[in-house]
């Protein structure tokens, strides 16, 4: 058994995710996507530093389906575009 913390609570997931990409916002262009698969627990974001690496994770939620992995890497795809152009 595997127990992992990590929450699908959009506002906690954006806390999490501006912890490692300050730049990341609740915004269509940025974070929206993404947070939009944590609100469906398709997703669900680990706490950074829980875990001693301080990265961000995201990993499959109750609802995750194989059929999601392509909208999950467009989404984080986005977000990380968002944190490179922005430097």
């Amino acid at each position: 058994m595997n127990v992992e913390f990590a929450t699908c609570v959009r506002r906690t997931a954006l806390e999490y995710l501006q912890k490692v990409i300050p730049k990341a916002t609740d915004t269509p262009d940025s974070a929206g996507p993404l947070l939009e698969l944590v609100d469906k627990d398709i997703l669900r974001i680990r706490d950074p530093f829980m875990y001693g690496n301080g990265a961000m994770a995201a990993v499959g939620g109750k609802n995750w389906d194989s059929k999601h992995t392509q909208a999950a890497k467009d989404a984080i795809d986005l977000l990380h575009s968002k944190e490179t152009k922005d430097e």
